[in-house]
């Protein structure tokens, strides 16, 4: 029978051995040996970073109506100011940000102005930009939410307009 407990033994502290020893695993002795690559802070700094970067390189309203072509026009800074309020009084962007936390991104904003006012308020979806697939909650929450949006003719002659609204 010794020589099998010696074998036992012996696998055992190969085993051992192989798995780490008596290092502890929690995510706390980790942290503090330096086995995890960044901190929460270094993590949400990339985060802002990367979510800055991104809306940086978002297309312009006026790019935007370039690509649209010229029976688009860019929205005036009232219709602009207007839809931003109008989107932060609903709750869309923060259901996107219950996915991703660091959500932030750049929504062009389709209006169609008749002689009378508004008929169509929805998002521009091919002109709209978000660090994560969690914008895409946005988008279909401000596209159900629009649908309620009236502009009057104030806001600008009959056409078509595009104007971007940034969330943070």
């Amino acid at each position: 029978m010794a020589p099998i407990r010696t074998s036992i033994i012996t696998l055992f502290v190969i085993a051992t051995a192989a798995c780490g020893g008596d290092e502890p695993r929690t995510p706390a002795a980790a942290a503090a040996s330096g086995a995890v690559g960044v901190s929460p802070d270094e993590y949400r700094k990339a985060q802002q970073a990367y979510a800055d970067s991104v809306l940086n390189a978002s297309r312009s309203s006026k790019d935007v109506v370039e690509k649209l072509g010229k029976e688009y026009a860019v929205g005036s800074v009232r219709l602009r100011d207007s839809l931003a309020l109008l989107a932060e009084k609903t709750d869309c962007f923060l259901k996107g940000r219950e996915t991703d936390p660091y959500l932030a991104g750049t929504v062009s904003f389709f209006v169609f102005m008749s002689p009378v006012g508004s008929n169509v308020v929805r998002v521009q979806e091919d002109a709209t930009t978000w660090t994560s697939a969690a914008g895409n909650i946005v988008n279909s929450c401000l596209n159900i939410a629009s649908q309620k949006w009236k502009f009057n003719e104030s806001f600008g002659k009959q056409g078509a307009y595009i104007t971007q609204v940034q969330f943070k």
